[in-house]
Formats: structure tokens, sequence, C-alpha cells
């Protein structure tokens, strides 16, 4: 086993809890809307614009789930995901009473504290009841996108994968699923090349190869349940 630091100044797995666990938060299906679904936070957005987009989620209260965990590209059809989230919110009333809550990166990460963020990515992730995959065109190409699934196949077996993660198809499922199949981890690429290349150490550490058959395996299963 090899380890891989994906910390930094030192900071301990216990320091990387105690902040996970601070700054847990998720956003209410209500408060989502079409335009927050249009584009990431800009580097260029002023302090009451990115404070305002933070106050529309909410601290996860003791004993609380989040329902789902939002992984999805910025760069792929915002009105298509917004549609896909409408369709699962409702789903999910009917089945429970109440409309679901999200971990969206964009409103439950201080963007003022991005790094202290992203580094407890991995807590956040597991700490949802699902992981809710709004794959469409550029999704597994983005490498953060990748990272979350890559959170999901380590720590979880196969049986639990398929029913925590969640493949919303932005286009059609039979191209979605023919992506998946021939995804490729060495593809994927990421804005910050820092940022790539810590990624892919932690990948690598645990094997690109058995990664990519990993994803392979998982819409294979999902294109049988297709048939």
């Amino acid at each position: 086993l090899q380890w891989v630091s994906m910390t930094a100044h030192g900071a301990s797995a216990s320091a990387l809890l105690a902040v996970a666990k601070r700054s847990l938060r998720c956003i209410e299906w209500t408060k989502i809307t079409r335009e927050l679904m249009q584009e990431s936070t800009c580097a260029a957005a002023v302090d009451s614009e990115i404070e305002s987009l933070y106050d529309l989620s909410r601290p996860v209260a003791p004993g609380e789930c989040i329902d789902f965990f939002m992984s999805h590209s910025w760069h792929d059809d915002a009105e298509a995901k917004f549609k896909k989230l409408e369709e699962v919110a409702e789903s999910f009333l009917h089945k429970h009473g109440r409309y679901p809550t999200f971990w969206l990166d964009k409103v439950c990460i201080d963007q003022n504290s991005i790094s202290d963020g992203l580094k407890v990515l991995p807590v956040n992730v597991m700490a949802c009841s699902k992981i809710l995959v709004l794959c469409g065109h550029t999704y597994a190409q983005r490498l953060w996108c990748i990272w979350e699934l890559f959170v999901v196949f380590c720590f979880s077996d196969p049986d639990r994968i398929s029913k925590w993660a969640v493949l919303v198809p932005l286009h059609a499922e039979v191209v979605v699923l023919k992506e998946l199949l021939g995804f490729d981890a060495n593809q994927c690429r990421c804005f910050d090349p820092n940022e790539e290349a810590r990624l892919r150490q932690v990948i690598g550490a645990v094997g690109i190869k058995e990664f990519n058959e990993r994803i392979h395996a998982w819409a294979a299963s999902l294109s049988e349940a297709h048939c």
C-alpha cells in the first residue's frame, strides 16, 4: 500500500476531519434554481456575491445525512441538469414526503477558503446517502468529477456502488454508457495543472488501470440493467 499525502502544511488526518465536520453543509432543493446551475463561481466575483452563494447552504444538523452529493461538470448543459434535478426531486418527494438535500460545491464550499474545502472533499462525498452522477458530454473528461467517483469506488464494494452511485444521463443513456465503457482517467484534465498533478498522484497510487476497470465494470452493470 502506497500512501500519498493530499494535505498541505503537514495537516494531520484528525485535523482535516475536524475541518470537514465543522464545514459540512447542504442546500435544500427549494433553493436550487436554473440560474444557480448556470456556471461555477467566477474568480472575479466580489465578496458579497460569494457570501450570498454560501448563505444558500446551511450547516448539516447533528445526525443528519445529506441525501445527494451532486457530481457534475460545470461545462455540461445547465438546462438539462436542472430538468433532471427536478425529476429527481419530485421522485424523492413522492417516495419520502419531503424534498431532498444536496451537497453542491458552488454553495457548500466557502469560496474564500476553497483549498480547505477541496482537501476534505472525500469526507463530503462519504457524508451523503447517494452520489448523483449528472453525466453529460464533458463529465468523463473532468478530473475533479472523476476524483469524486474515485472516492466512491475506493471506499465501497461493488454491491454498494450499484446502490450508492446513481447515474443520471444528460443525453441519450446508451451514448453515456458507451462513453463510460471507454473511460480512461489518463484523458481527464483539470484547469489547474498543480491540482491535476496532485490528483493524478493519488489516483496513480491505487492504479489508474484498476480504477478504469472499476468504471468500466460499473458501466457494464448499468448497461445490462438497461437492456
